[in-house]
């Protein structure tokens, strides 16, 4: 018997979470550009938004860093391309895509250690990973089978 594959559309909570994002950085925005005390109130009131994002995406950057981005890796039979092979340092939520055939996953690597694995999803399927990115060389991947050996990795210099 076959197994069943979920169709459902996922971005729902993508785009939830971007609402989430968007609502806390304009109450921050808001709270840093007026003295008035419903600044404090928007803040506030943007509260349970920024409880439903993770708490590496809404981590304020420091030091000049870039804020938190996100990226797609897109992974087929049997490569990986992302949007950019180059990234600044920050944190990273990662969509991973699988327009291939056969079932897949994203593994983030920097000097020989995994630092991040997301889930394996099926053909038509996707999944987030979340990862932050110090400057360095690293290389994503698939770790199922042989599929890096097969081609699926490839290397990204973040800066």
């Amino acid at each position: 018997m076959p197994a069943q594959i979920d169709h459902r559309p996922r971005c729902r909570p993508r785009l939830a979470r971007g609402v989430a994002v968007l609502a806390l950085g304009l109450g921050a925005l808001t709270a840093c550009s007026s003295d008035e005390p419903d600044a404090t109130a928007a803040s506030t009131s943007n509260a349970g938004a920024a409880s439903s994002s993770s708490a590496g995406s809404s981590a304020p950057a420091s030091d000049g860093a870039a804020e938190a981005g996100s990226i797609t890796a897109t992974e087929a039979d049997f490569s990986i391309s992302l949007d950019e092979d180059s990234l600044p340092a920050g944190s990273y939520e990662i969509e991973v895509v699988n327009n291939g055939s056969s079932t897949h996953d994203l593994a983030v690597e920097q000097g020989g250690n995994k630092i991040a694995n997301s889930d394996s999803i099926g053909p038509g399927d996707s999944t987030t990973l979340t990862v932050d990115l110090a400057p360095g060389e690293y290389v994503f991947y698939c770790s199922i089978g042989n599929h890096r050996a097969m081609g699926m990795e490839m290397t990204v210099e973040v800066t």
